[in-house]
């Protein structure tokens, strides 16, 4: 990792993670349970107690109310394919804030566009640039103290499409960044784990099914058509 600890310019290192697994499919519906279980610790007021979400759907229009920018992939993207896995210390360093207004606030404090990057203007220059830009300094400094006293956070949601894509954070953002900034202070990555959303590529399936159109041709088939074909 080129990743550096700007005290030692000794490399990061990673610590052993507490589990070592291939990426393992989850069910959407016990993410939005998880996602939407954070959102009611930190805003009681997120979910009205009154209809405590049952199903998939209501756990879904739930996290659009409570999140409507974060969360709107969750409709507008269908399908979509969820893993749990823990991000080695590359995919970490790479992960970037959530697309949409809210990431203009952790762009401008960054220096590569990363929240790692995020963390390193704060392990230099102190938490000044986090209040200039309305980031909530003390929720990644009490994160960042949790992890050092041993707390194991719960899964990031990342979202990303198929395909060689950035992977975004859409829930995490603070927790991350105090990860790395822990990272940046002790020389030693905690391995996060998330849970990741796979979409689809709208660059890319114009092209597989154009292909996909090819080889059907060229093997005699006729698309578009029902029906035995005729003599």
């Amino acid at each position: 990792m080129s990743r550096i600890d700007a005290s030692s310019d000794s490399p990061i290192s990673e610590s052993p993670p507490l589990e070592r697994r291939l990426p393992v499919r989850v069910p959407e519906e016990r993410v939005l349970r998880d996602w939407l279980a954070r959102e009611i610790e930190r805003n009681a007021g997120a979910v009205d107690s009154g209809t405590v979400p049952t199903n998939a759907t209501a756990l879904l229009d739930a996290l659009l109310s409570a999140k409507p920018g974060a969360a709107a992939f969750l409709w507008r993207e269908q399908p979509i394919r969820w893993y749990r896995l823990v991000l080695d210390r590359d995919r970490f360093v790479a992960l970037r804030p959530v697309d949409g207004p809210d990431d203009l606030l952790w762009r401008d404090v960054s220096t590569d566009g990363t929240l790692f990057g995020v963390a390193e203007r704060v392990h230099t220059e102190g938490i000044d640039p986090l209040d200039a830009a309305g980031i909530d300094a003390e929720a990644i400094r009490t994160y960042r103290d949790e992890l050092a006293a041993g707390t194991r956070f719960d899964p990031l949601i990342v979202r990303t499409r198929r395909g060689a894509t950035p992977w975004f954070v859409a829930d995490g953002n603070h927790r991350a960044t105090a990860a790395a900034l822990h990272a940046l202070e002790t020389g030693r990555y905690d391995p996060m784990p998330a849970y990741v959303a796979v979409t689809a590529n709208p660059v890319l399936e114009p092209i597989v099914d154009r292909a996909r159109g090819l080889l059907q041709r060229l093997a005699g088939r006729s698309i578009g058509r029902c029906g035995r074909r005729g003599p």
